[in-house]
């Protein structure tokens, strides 16, 4: 599926019956874009942008926090590397 500019949103929810938006971007911009979604017919949204998100009820939406999700790959990679260090030191 292609990135779309938001003027098209109306016409590709309708001729793709699209149900599932995804907002990516800044805070600022977040509650304008989820509006727009919402007003085209989108139901459920993935909610990336670092704002919380007004919706009426039946829209569905789910925030992902980029930051703490980076936080958790980064404490993997962390015990990985400690993991590897051990190995080479002979510790386990």
């Amino acid at each position: 599926m292609a990135i779309r500019p938001l003027d098209d949103v109306d016409r590709v929810v309708r001729d793709s019956a699209v149900s599932i938006g995804v907002i990516a971007t800044p805070a600022a911009a977040a509650q304008e874009v989820c509006d727009r979604l919402v007003s085209s017919g989108i139901s459920s949204i993935l909610n990336f942008a670092p704002a919380v998100l007004t919706v009426p009820k039946g829209v569905d939406v789910r925030k992902v926090d980029l930051s703490i999700e980076l936080q958790i790959l980064a404490y993997h990679e962390q015990r990985k590397a400690q993991g590897a260090l051990d190995l080479e030191a002979g510790a386990v």
